[in-house]
């Protein structure tokens, strides 16, 4: 074959050369390895725990774990219930893989396989896991199953439910729902507290899906939805009565409601809020330092404990009148954030790999925030903890009558974007920091919206205020003695121009730049410059290479040297 005669003839021209240049390309062989392998070992992918929760209620796509419940600040309480069904293609090995999409807050898993050779398009199934936002009971999986091929294609549905929920019961009831009879599933019991003293009464409804194993035809599409609906009682001591039957009759009131939405109508109502918390947010440039904090895993994080909290101002069952008083709590936050830039704290960014991890960060989270000046806007909902973790990352702290950027200067080496912060009715700051080419940074900021004319000015406030609009305006960082905040916002112009008599200050300068090799490491992950660090090491491989192939020549031609002279000197002697 073509091939064969084509690398017979390459291994022939290799063999055809001399010794160095053979040592030549064999270390430049070893080089691409190295850069290849190397590469690959230092750029691992991060692995992210898919677990979607609404505050109320959360299931794992990609694990074990049954249904989490709230359990003081987080999603912590375990109940022997699994809701997720997991879908099985029949006499094929399948490759799956899952998805996160933080920013609609919907979980994927997709299975494909191929079974009519690699030429045949790809069969797959595709499940969408999501804790509604708007309905905080409604757990929701809609399962895709497409069959492009020529063949058939057979599934099987596992549908575990309850599994292990001591004294549960469990009945199955069917209901008719737009013209068609539907088959539930109702489990309810306790579920114990850690300390045993205490239980929570749950009551779990979902849709049952067909047990045995059916066939997708050949170029046929079906779509499965499994609704599951649960609601729980407040943690109450032994003997306690429940309403277990109003509990039981809510919950599949609720689940008839839900199945009379369309499946697109219900998901979009879903992605609808989750779009509507984003609109605040925080960016960061990328570092390629070792162990630096970048945007993916604050992402996620501010993923996991967003999903930790309900959203009350959302919620379809909240009046009107909570909903006002949400809002006033969100518009005028009093004197949050006080304590210094959460960046800087490992404890909150720590890694998670499962579903105790995520509540574990979750708690320290709403700790932090709450003690730090931020319980009324926790108290409020998701929109509130975000609004409190963006002030939380800067060290914003609302004071009296003005709004302060606390940040150290020394630790502004790296570019900062807070969008969207909250100041008052109908207000909300664009606030960045970014360092120049000449190492040093600059404040940036915009009004996003406002109700009244807003002022600024930076550390010490010695400047005239400048007045805020829509177009970005630039304030230089400042370094003061004593410390203080380097930067100031206010609709109150006349308590601005006093500030400067009330701080105090020893002196005010313009803050050194950064040394270079800080924001090299940032930029290149190490203090040589702009090379990648393979480079240097295939460098250093190479000089190390070369002097011993240099002492080996050297050794080689001392050693004939030697053995010429001695043979010349036995030649003239037996002449």
């Amino acid at each position: 074959m073509w091939w064969k005669l084509q690398a017979q003839g390459l291994f022939t021209r290799v063999n055809s050369l001399n010794r160095s240049r053979k040592l030549v390309l064999a270390l430049l062989v070893v080089c691409i390895f190295l850069y290849y392998i190397l590469s690959s070992w230092f750029s691992t992918e991060r692995q992210h725990t898919i677990a979607p929760g609404n505050g109320k209620i959360a299931a794992s796509l990609d694990s074990d774990s049954g249904l989490f419940i709230r359990l003081n600040r987080a999603l912590s309480l375990s109940v022997k219930y699994y809701p997720v069904v997991s879908t099985k293609i029949i006499n094929a090995k399948a490759k799956e893989a899952t998805l996160l999409n933080i920013r609609e807050g919907i979980a994927y898993k997709l299975q494909t396989v191929q079974t009519g050779g690699w030429r045949s398009k790809c069969n797959y199934v595709e499940s969408r896991v999501y804790a509604h936002r708007a309905r905080p009971s409604v757990l929701v999986q809609d399962i895709r199953i497409s069959n492009p091929s020529k063949r058939p294609l057979f599934i099987e549905f596992e549908q575990v439910g309850q599994f292990n929920w001591k004294d549960s019961r469990t009945s199955t009831k069917t209901e008719t729902v737009g013209g068609q009879s539907v088959s539930m599933e109702v489990s309810e019991g306790e579920v114990n507290l850690p300390d045993n003293k205490y239980h929570v009464y749950a009551v779990v409804a979902s849709v049952k899906v067909p047990k045995n194993t059916f066939t997708i035809k050949s170029k046929e599409t079906k779509q499965y939805q499994v609704l599951t609906v649960v609601n729980y009682t407040k943690p109450y001591e032994k003997k306690t009565e429940v309403q277990t039957s109003i509990m039981s009759a809510g919950v599949l009131r609720e689940l008839k409601d839900v199945l009379n939405i369309g499946t697109t109508s219900l998901q979009a109502e879903h992605v609808k809020v989750w779009n509507k918390l984003w609109e605040s947010g925080f960016g960061i440039s990328h570092s390629k330092a070792q162990g630096a904090l970048n945007a993916d895993k604050i992402n996620t994080t501010i993923y996991y404990v967003l999903s930790n909290v309900a959203a009350p101002l959302h919620d379809i069952g909240v009046s009107p009148t909570e909903r006002t008083k949400i809002k006033q709590v969100l518009h005028y936050p009093d004197r949050c954030y006080n304590g210094h830039s959460t960046l800087l704290a490992n404890t909150l960014w720590a890694d998670v790999s499962d579903e105790e991890d995520i509540a574990r960060v979750s708690t320290t989270w709403m700790i932090t925030l709450e003690k730090m000046g931020c319980d009324f806007m926790v108290r409020s909902g998701a929109e509130g903890v975000l609004q409190a973790m963006l002030l939380s990352m800067g060290s914003f702290r609302f004071g009296d009558s003005h709004l302060e950027f606390k940040m150290e200067p020394k630790d502004l080496h790296r570019d900062l974007f807070f969008h969207r912060i909250n100041y008052g009715n109908n207000t909300h700051l664009n606030i960045s920091v970014i360092v120049g080419d000449d190492n040093k940074a600059n404040i940036y900021v915009a009004l996003d919206r406002n109700d009244r004319p807003y002022y600024a000015c930076d550390a010490g406030c010695i400047d005239s205020p400048m007045q805020l609009s829509r177009k970005v305006q630039q304030f230089p960082v400042k370094l003061t003695e004593p410390l203080t905040a380097i930067l100031y916002i206010t609709a109150d112009k006349f308590h601005m121009e006093d500030l400067k008599h009330v701080l105090h200050l020893q002196s005010v300068k313009e803050a050194p730049p950064h040394e270079h090799h800080v924001i090299a490491l940032h930029k290149h992950g190490h203090h040589f410059g702009g090379l990648p660090l393979i480079f240097w090491i295939s460098l250093a491989f190479l000089v190390i290479i070369f002097h011993l192939f240099l002492v080996k020549l050297i050794v080689n031609e001392y050693c004939q040297g030697q053995e010429r002279f001695t043979a010349g000197r036995r030649k003239g002697y037996n002449l």
